[in-house]
């Protein structure tokens, strides 16, 4: 009888027991809050990030925790529609609604490919069938104007994350021109299929990951494709008890 009650009385502590949900889409949101966790323990952060490919506010999100604890900062989307309600859920962000492109990009606008409307797959870069892709085009802003945008917004960021499925790589050569560290950075980037490379040992000889070591980034974690940096003066190594 003791057994049975004890039991009832565990499955009721079970049920009050709080689910944790995991917004990001491969895991990224607890390997950066474990980072953040171990950082602020020894250094400040300025509590602001930079989202270049928002896609939404809450879902597939890399920073909606952070804005659940306390963090705010600037949401690159240029598709209007997916950005339409993100000040009603977060307000404290900035939207800006266009394509981040290099500064030596000349064009005024930026094609945005997809195959469903308000896709998480949308690209201005397509690899294949491009004949059969939707589209729209897009206003574009130029990855120094956004570092400048947020300076004056919120400050530096403390965090950078990149999904825009095609030109990350040349996005993170852009922080060579900035006058500051970004201590967390997390680009989603694809190994080359067309080369076999399978192997997450393969990244090492990505020209956007050799820039990064150089500049002084470890690589601290890899989460499908989004493989997440930490700057050396900021990286706080595991350690065993």
């Amino acid at each position: 009888m003791r057994d049975i009650i004890f039991r009832i009385i565990l499955s009721l502590f079970k049920l009050k027991k709080k689910y944790y949900i995991d917004f990001s889409q491969f895991g990224e949101e607890k390997v950066l809050l474990n980072i953040l966790q171990r950082i602020s323990s020894k250094k400040k952060l300025n509590n602001t990030y930079i989202d270049i490919g928002g896609f939404d506010p809450i879902k597939f999100s890399n920073t909606y925790k952070l804005y659940q604890k306390n963090w705010s900062g600037l949401i690159i989307e240029p598709n209007k529609d997916k950005a339409k309600n993100w000040k009603k859920i977060r307000p404290r962000d900035h939207i800006v609604n266009s394509a981040v492109v290099e500064k030596n990009y000349k064009e005024k606008n930026l094609r945005i490919f997809f195959d469903k409307k308000n896709s998480a797959m949308a690209t201005a870069y397509p690899v294949s069938n491009v004949e059969k892709l939707n589209y729209y085009d897009s206003s574009v802003v130029k990855f120094n104007e956004i570092m400048s945008i947020c300076k004056s917004k919120y400050g530096n960021p403390s965090f950078l994350n990149i999904d825009i499925e095609g030109n990350e790589d040349k996005i993170l050569m852009e922080l060579k021109d900035i006058n500051f560290i970004i201590p967390i950075i997390c680009a989603e980037i694809f190994l080359d299929e067309k080369k076999m490379q399978y192997s997450v040992f393969n990244y090492k000889d990505l020209p956007a990951i050799m820039f990064l070591e150089e500049i002084g980034y470890y690589l601290v974690n890899i989460n499908g494709p989004s493989l997440i940096f930490c700057h050396k003066d900021y990286w706080i190594p595991y350690s065993k008890l």
